[in-house]
């Protein structure tokens, strides 16, 4: 670039004049961008600034300041397009819907099915032993527990290994309808040993949502009628006991009588002792959405759309666009630094479960296209990984991921979002995001040994986690990303021309 005494001396000189109208100075700025980007010193930036300044009206001052102007825009638009390369052909679409039907059955199918079945008391294994073989822990999660039998009830709707799958779902429900209910007050308890015996009566929201989505998931899978009586069943106890008609939403955490929990002291699953979650709602909206494609119940749609309606506004910070989790009884926030964080993985999971809510409720998944637009504009910007794929865990509000580790479930969810993205909006960025997070989860996360590793530093290198699975982990997310990431990508490959 020239010199300040150089660009004195070319604005004294005296330009030529003719006539030129607007689309020649447009045509002349193009072609001086041209010559920026393939010179490379001051004397090629200097003839192109006479060049321009001689076939136009204006001095070589002017000419530079709209130059700087182009450049601005250009440059933008250069960021913008950094990832708008081709749309992918069908014929790769379909490689990868292919590919996540290989993770699904080499990963999960093949380690779960049958092997975590407790063939004696009933119910899963949670975890595995030293050598890595599925073993029984002396008590049962009821997350865990309703988790697989949604993932066998799914398998089955897919049609992969449908009676197995369908024997392993009715093993999953049979042991928590017959042992970890309460018979007298109705809802379920959150831990019973492995043979049965409540362990941990306790009752919480979001612990039960996972059960009604099982329930109902299982019901679609079997047309198992007592499955939809028991789904009926415990969401009249949760709208009972646990829906907060004066503020909306749910209360989560209850004694076995389904008094609150109010002593903050006391050990839990999810959030602090009286406090709402964006978690649990998050959950109870997936959960309130099956149930309702079940059984069409007038209340249920009502609970659906004020869970939509939560998770879209309620739970949104208002200085920027990121969800934070814990909420007093009113859904004033809990104004504390470990509360004011984004959860990458949380909202890019709350994206594509909005949508798909609001299409089971009737909705039109065009009126969360902005919104969805700005939740995942924070994600991009903060939490996405442009080196390696995939999402950090979390960081401040409004400041850049902070907790970069790689959590399974996290990369799972962002698999799902990220292609729901790309279908509601056609910006291929989201594509591209998808496609460089399966290839890190194909490389890092999924175990040679099965399951799919825990956590993974952000390069993908081991962790000293070696958790493959556990009461928290199991084939829940992960099954569910590839399930439905193959079928966007046979829709989108299907579309493609």
């Amino acid at each position: 670039m020239a010199d300040a005494q150089d660009l004195k001396s070319w604005d004294r000189k005296k330009s030529c004049r003719f006539e030129s109208d607007h689309r020649h100075h447009n045509a002349a700025l193009i072609s001086v961008y041209a010559g920026f980007v393939s010179s490379g010193n001051a004397k090629n930036t200097r003839t192109i600034l006479f060049t321009f300044s001689a076939s136009t009206r204006i001095t070589v001052s002017d000419a530079m300041k709209r130059i700087f102007i182009l450049f601005a825009v250009l440059i933008s638009l250069n960021a913008f397009t950094e990832f708008a390369g081709e749309a992918p052909t069908a014929a790769h679409l379909r490689e990868q819907a292919a590919q996540c039907r290989q993770i699904l059955s080499n990963s999960l199918v093949n380690f779960y099915l049958p092997n975590c079945l407790d063939r004696t008391s009933g119910g899963y294994k949670e975890n595995l032993d030293e050598h890595g073989d599925f073993t029984l822990t002396g008590e049962k999660f009821l997350t865990l527990q309703a988790r697989h039998v949604w993932f066998f009830s799914a398998l089955a709707l897919e049609g992969i290994e449908r009676e197995r799958s369908l024997n392993a779902a009715k093993h999953g429900f049979t042991f928590i309808h017959d042992k970890m209910r309460d018979r007298k007050l109705g809802g379920y308890f959150s831990k019973v040993t492995d043979e049965g015996a409540p362990k941990d009566a306790r009752k919480h929201a979001y612990l039960n949502a996972f059960a009604l989505y099982a329930f109902s998931m299982y019901h679609r899978a079997s047309n198992d009628r007592q499955a939809l009586g028991a789904s009926v069943e415990l969401f009249t106890a949760l709208d009972h006991y646990a829906h907060d008609g004066q503020h909306g939403g749910y209360i989560e955490f209850f004694n076995p009588d389904w008094t609150e929990v109010t002593n903050s002291t006391a050990g839990g699953y999810v959030g602090a002792v009286g406090v709402k979650t964006y978690n649990t709602h998050l959950h109870m909206m997936e959960a309130m959405a099956e149930f309702f494609r079940n059984t069409k119940d007038p209340l249920a749609l009502q609970r659906l759309n004020e869970l939509i309606d939560i998770n879209i506004d309620t739970v949104l910070y208002p200085t920027v666009n990121a969800n934070v989790d814990a909420y007093h009884r009113d859904w004033t926030v809990v104004d504390e630094p470990n509360n004011l964080r984004a959860s990458y993985g949380h909202d890019i999971e709350c994206i594509w479960l909005v949508i798909d809510s609001a299409k089971i409720a009737g909705r039109s998944p065009s009126l969360y296209r902005t919104w969805a637009g700005k939740l995942a504009g924070n994600i991009m910007k903060f939490g996405y990984d442009r080196e390696h794929g995939g999402l950090f865990e979390s960081g401040p509000l409004g400041e850049p991921a902070n907790l970069k580790r790689k959590t399974w479930w996290v990369q799972a969810e962002a698999l799902v979002g990220f292609l729901e993205l790309y279908q509601l909006t056609g910006n291929l960025e989201y594509y591209e995001a998808f496609s460089k997070t399966l290839d890190f989860c194909a490389k890092n996360h999924v175990a040679q040994e099965g399951g799919w590793w825990a956590t993974r530093n952000p390069d993908g290198t081991p962790t000293p986690d070696k958790t493959r699975t556990s009461m928290w982990q199991g084939a829940y997310h992960a099954g569910r990303s590839m399930i439905e990431c193959a079928h966007r990508l046979d829709a989108l490959a299907k579309a493609a021309k």
